[in-house]
């Protein structure tokens, strides 16, 4: 019985992406948590939200969420003009940012 030419163009797809996957190192996906410790290395506990997300690498959408869940559990602050705005930690941001660090 022959193979059909889907069956083959998918393993091949398939072993091409094992194959990628292993050259390339995997690449730790960053969390809220990364933001809050970005936020503790920085001079006074405050960055530019647009240097904040460069920082932490991740996506638009990702940093977006992340930062609107910090801002609402009160772990950060975004103050300051559209296009300028600031996040900086607040006290209980500097606390989670201290408890999270591996010693």
């Amino acid at each position: 019985m022959e193979r059909s030419k889907a069956d083959s163009f998918t393993a091949f797809l398939k072993e091409k992406q094992r194959l990628r996957s292993m050259r390339q190192p995997q690449q730790q996906s960053a969390t809220p948590l990364t933001l809050l410790n970005v936020l503790a290395d920085a001079p006074q506990q405050q960055m530019l939200v647009q240097d904040l997300q460069a920082a932490s690498g991740m996506s638009f959408t990702g940093f977006a969420e992340a930062l609107k869940v910090l801002e609402g559990s009160g772990y950060l602050t975004v103050t300051g003009p559209a296009g300028g705005e600031s996040a900086v930690l607040t006290p209980l941001g500097v606390d989670v940012a201290g408890l999270a660090r591996p010693r």
